[in-house]
């Protein structure tokens, strides 16, 4: 096929016409989708996200609990092998406490609950460890004494509060991001509506506007026939064009 064939046959203005303006459309809708899904996507991330923070302060409260539990274990039996809940306890303090700051580092307000709420878990576990020291040199009654003493400090009462404070702003955040997620929905929806809409609108009027012409140069070719036959009738001993 020869590049002049190929040009009559594939690219007429014809088709020309019928190809442009819908693949504006297309290409306008792929980029439009994109988008609103990249943005769907981002909202469900930050959903998630908002989740696991909030499952995550809760497990760093059961570890101070747990590991309370494990000392007190031990103060009252003075077995060594009782305390192996609080060393597990203290072991998973560590990692999740690293990993609560590092999902709170992007939020000032939660990361200053953080830094409360780090000051006061060390303050915890310097109480608990001290009375176990206590335990083991001078004893149950001593060690009682000193668990009394920092049970009345009420430190476990401010950590809950600092975790139900970054609780409460994580589930504000999950409130507004749920909130988004639905809106990204609503919009993901729209743009294929439209999207669907606007090729439909679109290869109709190309075909309109189409049909329209070629009726017009129907009737050009027509009148022009119409016109010379008329000539020849009027006017026998003329040549035939």
């Amino acid at each position: 096929m020869s590049i002049r064939s190929f040009v009559r046959d594939y690219l007429s203005a014809t088709n020309l016409l019928r190809l442009v303006p819908i693949s504006i459309v297309l290409v306008t809708g792929v980029v439009l989708t994109t988008w609103t899904h990249r943005l769907l996507s981002d909202h469900r991330d930050l959903v998630v996200h908002t989740h696991e923070v909030i499952e995550m302060a809760k497990d760093v409260l059961i570890g101070l609990d747990d590991a309370e539990t494990g000392q007190r274990g031990y103060l009252l039996s003075g077995e060594r092998r009782d305390l192996e809940p609080y060393g597990h306890a203290r072991e998973r303090l560590g990692w999740m406490s690293a990993t609560l700051k590092e999902q709170l580092a992007d939020n000032s307000q939660q990361t200053a609950h953080f830094a409360a709420l780090s000051t006061l878990m060390q303050t915890k576990l310097g109480e608990l460890q001290a009375a176990i020291d206590v335990r083991d040199k001078a004893g149950f009654k001593a060690a009682l004494a000193t668990e009394r003493a920092s049970t009345e400090r009420a430190t476990m009462d401010a950590i809950r509060h600092e975790i139900g404070q970054i609780t409460e702003g994580e589930k504000a955040l999950l409130s507004a991001r749920d909130a988004e997620v639905q809106k990204d929905e609503r919009r993901v929806q729209l743009v294929a509506i439209l999207v669907g809409l606007a090729s439909l609108l679109t290869r109709a009027g190309v075909e309109l506007y189409i049909t329209r012409k070629q009726l017009a140069q129907d009737r050009v070719t027509s009148g022009v026939a119409v016109s010379r036959t008329s000539s020849v009738a009027n006017n026998p001993s003329a040549p035939l064009a």
